[in-house]
């Protein structure tokens, strides 16, 4: 069973244990007992999308130390088929879906970092995939991302280096890509979204940086021809581990949600629509978060949180109220020793978001279904 904790303000030293606190402590319990597939070794991230047009969710999984991509094709039904496992370069750390050939069947895009490049494998009809050559990029790609950055419905990439530069890729609209831009992005790039943040219908990059002492992101508003602004500072976390974007208070504009794994803490942007956010204040979390998820878990149609803790072994939902605060206390779930990548979906097409959470140190892969009676919190 789920081990949960009411994080909350009365504690028993005694007992170690957590006491609730009133009506808004009782526990949502959105999730089923988990089912478990082992992974490779040193799994990096797990990404949700249908990759074989069955309208059914499948999961992608690089695993650094193999040097591997597992594909894990979804029933439809909350289970996955043994996986397919394709070869990569030296330490595949991200990846990014898209159609890059325009032949709307969904394609990959996988950050090798051992080798400083990055692989497009494209997928098939059958189901089957072909690996193109690989793109290089320069030392030690991080992070990628996908988007139309100039315009013309042909999706193209951006990879942040480890070394302070993000280097953007226009897509051929073939599966190859050509070189474009190259920025300069000092305090050690971590993460990076796309969406457009100012209104103008071009795409920008939101990234988080981990370097010491940072202490903010940068937006890159994009000119729509594949180039970028001067990027803007915006002041807020503490070396940010993680990047995720969502409307938070249903205003319609992207919100900006990063963590600290450093500062235990999470911090929320709210967008304006025009190229603007305000910071709300820091949020505590437990130890080392890192991934975070948005989506509706507890039944209001209200976007929550849902985030990984990686040294405490467990995920935290944070039931939103709608407006961009939180309800509190949130709950944590014990999932097992390094939390380290989240993912949502309806794997089981019942209308209710499921999650997928990587464990790190066991290499496996645990599937949280939602249960179709969890309540609301009220508080």
């Amino acid at each position: 069973m789920i081990r949960l904790i009411l994080v909350c303000f009365i504690a028993s030293a005694v007992l170690g244990t957590f006491t609730g606190c009133g009506p808004s402590a009782r526990d949502p319990q959105p999730f089923a007992i988990p089912s478990a597939y082992k992974v490779g070794k040193k799994p990096a991230t797990v990404v949700a999308h249908d990759m074989n047009n069955d309208e059914y969710p499948d999961l992608l999984i690089p695993n650094t130390d193999d040097h591997t991509l597992m594909f894990f094709e979804g029933n439809g039904d909350g289970s996955f088929k043994e996986p397919f496992v394709m070869n990569t370069g030296r330490e595949p750390v991200a990846l990014a879906v898209a159609d890059f050939n325009g032949d709307r069947i969904p394609d990959a895009a996988v950050c090798n970092y051992g080798d400083g490049n990055f692989s497009i494998i494209l997928g098939q009809i059958d189901g089957v995939f072909k690996m193109l050559d690989p793109v290089k990029t320069g030392k030690l790609p991080i992070a990628i991302t996908t988007g139309d950055f100039n315009n013309d419905r042909k999706a193209d990439l951006a990879v942040t280096l480890r070394f302070d530069k993000l280097i953007i890729f226009l897509g051929n609209g073939d599966g190859t890509f050509k070189q474009a831009e190259a920025y300069i992005a000092p305090g050690t790039p971590s993460r990076l979204v796309t969406g457009d943040y100012n209104g103008d219908k071009n795409t920008d990059l939101a990234i988080t940086f981990n370097a010491m002492n940072t202490n903010f992101i940068r937006i890159y508003d994009g000119n729509g021809d594949g180039t970028f602004r001067i990027p803007r500072k915006i002041k807020g976390g503490k070396q940010a581990a993680f990047i995720t974007q969502s409307d938070m208070n249903g205003d319609g504009h992207l919100d900006l949600i990063i963590s600290s794994a450093l500062a235990d803490s999470l911090t929320l942007f709210l967008g304006d629509g025009k190229g603007g956010f305000t910071r709300q204040q820091d949020f505590a979390a437990e130890k080392g978060p890192g991934y975070i998820v948005a989506g509706e878990f507890t039944g209001d149609r209200i976007p929550d949180l849902i985030v990984g803790n990686v040294r405490d072994g467990d995920i935290s939902l944070l039931q939103g109220r709608g407006d961009g605060s939180f309800i509190f206390p949130h709950f944590n779930y014990a999932v097992g020793r390094q939390p380290r990548s989240l993912a949502a979906a309806d794997f089981n097409k019942d209308g209710l978001e499921d999650l997928a959470v990587l464990l790190y140190d066991s290499a496996t892969l645990q599937i949280f279904m939602r249960k179709i009676d969890n309540p609301r919190i009220e508080g």
